[in-house]
């Protein structure tokens, strides 16, 4: 590749880089055209870009971009990078998902929040919880403290308005004898 298309090619990179929210990093060897075509696709549908680049481009790109040294242990071999647009742990979802169907894609590693992820680790972020699953968590546990709140209030409410019952009728009581 001529030196003014790197350039290109990193930029891009980068700008592609700093605009996810997180980036995968997968070994596609072995793989069908086919099957590699359909990963692409199915990751396109859940808004996810895969992109297979060169490693040793993709290294200054991401050195560039700020990304820690660790980075350079998972760029080994072909790779392919999976930009996160959105949720930064679907890919990990989907790709464990997609390994059930396409047993040769690999998982090499992971940058998200500021750090690099090893392969080992990829099970940790593949049951992470969907942005969407804890939002629903957490608006449970902030409605429980004031679903009792409204239970207590409504439970005195109720025994102020028994004892006025009360005493009404004893005042009646007492005035009626």
């Amino acid at each position: 590749m001529p030196k003014e298309e790197k350039v290109k090619f990193i930029e891009d990179l980068q700008s592609k880089i700093k605009a996810a929210t997180a980036l995968y990093f997968l070994d596609f060897s072995g793989l069908p055209a086919n099957d590699f075509n359909e990963f692409r696709r199915s990751a396109r549908e859940q808004n996810m870009m895969v992109k297979v680049v060169k490693n040793q481009l993709a290294l200054r790109a991401l050195k560039a971009s700020g990304v820690p040294d660790g980075i350079d242990q998972v760029l080994r071999g072909p790779t392919s990078m999976i930009f996160a647009v959105d949720d930064p742990v679907a890919p990990a979802r989907f790709l464990k998902d997609m390994g059930k169907r396409i047993p040769n894609i690999r998982f090499k590693g992971a940058y998200l929040e500021n750090t690099v992820y090893t392969a080992e680790q990829f099970d940790l972020l593949a049951n992470l919880p969907t942005k969407q699953d804890l939002r629903a968590e957490l608006v449970g546990v902030l409605a429980g403290p004031i679903s009792g709140l409204a239970g207590v209030l409504e439970g005195m409410l109720a025994e102020l308005v028994w004892v006025l019952e009360q005493l009404e009728q004893k005042k009646s009581t007492v005035s009626g004898s």
